[in-house]
């Protein structure tokens, strides 16, 4: 079996943690631009109603620094823009890498689950070939009590019993009762096997039930 390594996987995945990584630098450079922005057009603005009061001119340099900025601003927000282009475009060139790894990652999995499925389909036949076992040998009691006790029970007075209620197992049954066990698989202990991930609590109470 191989030893699946997913080196493409990893290649992806460092790819958007350093995008998001790179995405958030940018996008805390952007909210700092902003404010230094927001900063240099309000002293822009009162420098220009000094000027009018106080009949100056109005500090050019101010102006400069906010364009400055702002077109700072513009290529962070182009940046931004190019992140997601750039992922996608990496990502679609990783897509047929990764669907041969997830191929080889089942692959290589299933070996595990073939030797359950064997495990299990052994158990089965095993259960059903049981099952079979016990049909026949429960007729073959049905016909020995009949030859051995039709006629003597009507001759000593004894009520007579349907022996196909004795020693029966009812397989449509679809959970235990208590006091009742039965050996047979019920839909309730598959639940309880699948579902909850531990034997029915019947079943640990009743293990040695049927040993001699």
């Amino acid at each position: 079996m191989n030893l699946f390594k997913g080196d493409t996987i990893k290649k992806v995945n460092k790819l958007i943690d350093n995008a998001e990584k790179r995405r958030e630098k940018l996008e805390s450079k952007l909210g700092q631009l902003q404010e230094d922005a927001n900063l240099l057009y309000q002293e822009k603005q009162d420098d220009f109603n000094r000027a009018i009061l106080q009949g100056g001119e109005p500090n050019k340099k101010l102006g400069s620094d906010l364009e400055k900025v702002r077109n700072e601003m513009k290529d962070v927000q182009e940046q931004l823009g190019l992140i997601d282009s750039a992922v996608a475009s990496e990502l679609e060139k990783a897509k047929a890498d990764v669907e041969k790894e997830r191929r080889q990652f089942v692959a290589d999995k299933g070996e595990d689950f073939k030797e359950l499925f064997d495990r299990m389909n052994k158990a089965k036949i095993e259960y059903l070939e049981t099952v079979i076992e016990y049909k026949e040998k429960h007729a073959e009691f049905d016909r020995e009590y009949w030859r051995t006790f039709r006629n003597i029970e009507q001759r000593v007075g004894l009520r007579g019993i349907d022996p196909r209620e004795t020693h029966k197992i009812l397989f449509t049954q679809r959970h235990q009762v208590d006091g009742r066990y039965n050996p047979a698989i019920t839909p309730e202990e598959h639940r309880d096997a699948y579902m909850e991930g531990k034997l029915n609590f019947q079943i640990e109470k009743n293990n040695d039930k049927f040993k001699k």
